[in-house]
């Protein structure tokens, strides 16, 4: 007997392009940055603020995406 299995509907056609992961990569990128950088001159306020730049980014970021400018939920189309 032949099995049947359902197919997932298709993924968004941004490919994870948004404004949101943007935001996200960018603030966490340069926070590490500047974390490296408050490493290697050793001076903890560099450390500080690449730590909160980090903090921020991922806030901004979920925020976005919860705006309405991250990736489209695919369960929503489902129902």
């Amino acid at each position: 007997m032949p099995k049947t299995y359902a197919v997932p509907p298709p993924p968004p056609h941004n490919e994870g392009k948004t404004v949101a992961a943007w935001t996200l990569n960018l603030g966490v990128v340069l926070g590490a940055v500047l974390v490296a950088l408050g490493m290697v001159r050793g001076e903890s306020m560099f450390m500080i603020v690449g730590a909160g730049v980090m903090a921020l980014a991922i806030v901004a970021g979920v925020g976005l995406s919860f705006a309405g400018l991250g990736q489209k939920s695919t369960k929503a189309e489902e129902r």
